[in-house]
């Protein structure tokens, strides 16, 4: 793979995820399949997608409408 998704100035932040148990097993096949962990999978498909959506406020995803909330 690549890069390495860590900022170069070293600083990170520890977040948490719930993911669904299928996706959640397909990251750590491809983790395992690459000899990486499951957290270095997932901060690779952040960063790509915050690099190709850089400055656009608006998602290019389809979220389940909100109650109270119109799409």
């Amino acid at each position: 793979m690549a890069r390495n998704p860590i900022a170069p100035d070293g600083k990170t932040v520890r977040t948490s995820i719930m993911l669904p148990e299928d996706a959640h097993l397909q990251v750590q096949a491809l983790a395992d399949a690459n000899h990486v962990s499951s957290a270095w999978i997932i901060r690779m498909a952040i960063q790509r997608f915050l690099e190709e959506n850089q400055g656009q406020m608006i998602l290019p995803l389809r979220l389940p409408a909100r109650q109270g909330h119109p799409q």
